[in-house]
């Protein structure tokens, strides 16, 4: 995320300042603060929290990185420097971190139950993302070990439902596909039949949409029987709870839920 960016969630905080702070902290006073975890998962975000507590002229002391996995009570981040500025940047920084560390520890959490059933299948995150946030959400993801789904709707071809719907039928979205810039094409299927053309079709992943473990595991078999240099994603109606069930599947799983709906880890700032 851009610098500005990063100003900006502050400037929302704060936009004429922190009035408590200023009616009650002299500008001389300084102070210590370690920033410290309350539950277990994936540290993310700390080096966001880090560069917007460095930008108001703190010094930061890495105890955790981000990637690194913590527990309830681990120290994370030691902070030193104005009172004031501590105070004024507090919650934001803990904001992203609890943010970020919540879709990291989700994403953790899927690739290991995914990994105890495949360990060659990966697990991405979709669009679905808050605006304006979305290089946050996914570079959580890839902290984990999970990878980006798209990154923008200018990254790669994918063919949805309601594309196909819009042309007429797969077999005109197809044809018209053969003319498409030179970048990777992804089509989506909902039935055996449509992820067959699809992949006979020579486009570079299809993608089995809102099918059940059973029914993509026999379009799986199928297409990489045929054509094995097909990449294969399954996506629609997965969570946590049933992601390991498409690992046999798949290559990859794709779940919006890893940014959408996952729960934040708390984080809390404590003066010394």
């Amino acid at each position: 995320m851009e610098v500005d960016e990063l100003r900006a969630f502050l400037e929302e905080d704060a936009p004429t300042g922190d009035v408590t702070s200023e009616a009650l902290i002299p500008t001389t006073a300084t102070s210590k603060a370690v920033v410290t975890s309350g539950g277990d998962g994936i540290l993310a975000g700390a080096e966001e929290a880090a560069w917007l507590f460095a930008d108001g002229g703190l010094e930061v002391t890495f105890i955790k990185k981000d990637g690194d996995s913590v527990s309830a009570g681990d120290e994370v981040l030691v902070i030193e420097g104005s009172l004031r500025e501590i105070m004024l940047r507090e919650r934001v920084c803990l904001n992203i971190m609890m943010f970020m560390s919540g879709t990291a520890t989700e994403t953790s959490k899927v690739l290991k139950a995914c990994h105890a059933v495949n360990p060659h299948v990966s697990v991405a995150a979709t669009r679905k993302t808050l605006p304006g946030l979305r290089a946050l959400q996914k570079k959580a993801v890839r902290l984990a070990g999970g990878e980006s789904h798209r990154e923008s709707l200018s990254h790669h071809i994918l063919v949805k439902d309601n594309h196909i719907q819009a042309v007429g039928g797969m077999d005109n979205a197809l044809r018209a596909l053969k003319t498409a810039p030179k970048t990777i094409i992804e089509v989506e299927a909902e039935t055996e039949q449509e992820a067959m053309a699809a992949a006979a079709s020579g486009v570079d992943i299809v993608l089995l949409d809102n099918m059940s473990p059973a029914e993509a595991g026999v379009c799986y078999r199928s297409i990489k029987d045929s054509y094995p240099q097909v990449i294969v994603e399954v996506s629609g109606g997965i969570g946590p709870e049933n992601a390991s069930a498409y690992a046999e599947c798949a290559d990859r799983i794709s779940m919006g839920c890893l940014t959408h709906s996952a729960p934040s880890l708390q984080f809390s700032l404590h003066l010394f």
